[in-house]
């Protein structure tokens, strides 16, 4: 079976510096290892399979009309996907290319046919870029019963703002399309409120029933060992289908203790991640300075990952991994190919080692 994701690190052993997941390049903050290791005593009981006592942290996070009772979790945000479609089972559904592939994987297996839509690298495969905007696609669709998104997209890491996402909400209401929004890697925005969804659910509940927002602590907090996702939307009939066809216990005693830790860090002390988007802005630009210096086309990004292109077919993987360094092929992107990769934004001393790499291999981009 062949890996489709970012982290194989089992594959090859040799691994030293893991380019080719998003993470966040602090690791897991102190207060978030210590709860998931208190949890222990817990570990021979089931955990509570409604995840209540987070659902309760979270619309306390979000506060302003958001309730319990608008959330749901899972064990990541991947999880919740494959939960939603097979709850809603759509027949027809438009995903902007590239992006990430369970969307399409989890709306194959509840036999739901995927659309495609191309923004153009001209645009930095933006999704509000230029003529080939995808409202524009939206509003020509017939037939289509969701749309999903993700924003910041992902290996694109552009993001739009919620002026155009609320543009896109009241053209998948007119037409009666259920519009999900990723924000798995809203975290990691600058100005994470003016490209989130939420504040618009937030102040027009009753008009935004027919959209859910999905995020996860996986990458901000280095969870993906955890495994904590999260979804909001206030059409209660949704939660509840998504409820009756989801796992029991999707969310372990450690990933719920290590949630409610993180969610305190970043309602108390949102000092873990004010640094990461500062460092990550600073390392963002060290990173495409140096490759874009080596001749690669490094696209735009607003978040903890960069997507660059070569010039030529040369296996830039396959010389980093030799070396020690793992980066992610894009090949397998639909609208991409074996030209483009990502790589995740680091430490300053690992995001050297990768350029020293890329210039060992003649840096012929």
């Amino acid at each position: 079976m062949e890996y489709l994701h970012g982290g194989d690190i089992y594959t090859d052993n040799k691994i030293r510096l893991d380019f080719s997941v998003n993470t966040n390049p602090f690791g897991m903050p102190e207060a978030v290892k210590k709860a998931a290791a208190a949890s222990e005593q817990s570990w021979e009981r089931y955990p509570d399979s409604l995840s209540r006592t987070i659902r309760q942290s979270l619309a306390k996070y979000y506060g302003d009309g958001i309730k319990p009772e608008h959330l749901i979790c899972g064990n990541g945000a991947s999880d919740l996907f494959y939960t939603l479609v097979f709850a809603l089972r759509p027949g027809k559904a438009l995903v902007p290319s590239p992006s990430f592939a369970e969307y399409e994987t989890a709306l194959s297996a509840a036999g739901c046919k995927t659309e495609r839509f191309y923004p153009g690298e001209e645009y930095g495969f933006a999704l509000d870029g230029g003529e080939r905007d995808f409202l524009s696609r939206v509003a020509d669709s017939s037939g289509t019963d969701m749309v999903i998104i993700g924003n910041p997209g992902n290996p694109t890491g552009m993001a739009a703002d919620n002026g155009w996402i609320d543009r896109l909400a009241g053209l998948c209401r007119e037409k009666g399309i259920f519009l999900v929004v990723d924000e798995c890697f809203n975290w990691f925005l600058k100005d994470r409120a003016k490209f989130s969804v939420i504040p618009l659910i937030k102040k027009r509940p009753e008009e935004y029933g027919h959209v859910m927002a999905v995020n996860a602590f996986t990458k901000v907090y280095a969870m993906a060992g955890l495994r904590f996702g999260y979804a909001l939307c206030t059409d209660q009939m949704i939660l509840e289908r998504m409820e009756c066809c989801r796992q029991p216990w999707s969310v372990s005693a450690p990933a719920e203790a290590a949630a409610l830790a993180a969610v305190r860090e970043a309602a108390v002390n949102g000092g873990w991640i004010d640094r990461t988007v500062a460092a990550v802005e600073r390392e963002r630009q060290f990173l495409s300075d140096g490759l874009e210096c080596m001749g690669f086309t490094v696209f735009p990004s607003m978040v903890n990952y960069i997507l660059f292109k070569s010039g030529n077919c040369f296996d830039y993987k396959e010389f980093c991994r030799d070396r020690g360094i793992l980066i992610r092929s894009c090949e397998n992107f639909d609208g991409l190919d074996k030209r483009y990769y990502r790589v995740s934004v680091r430490l300053h001393e690992e995001n050297k080692a990768l350029l020293e790499c890329m210039k060992a291999a003649g840096g012929k981009g």
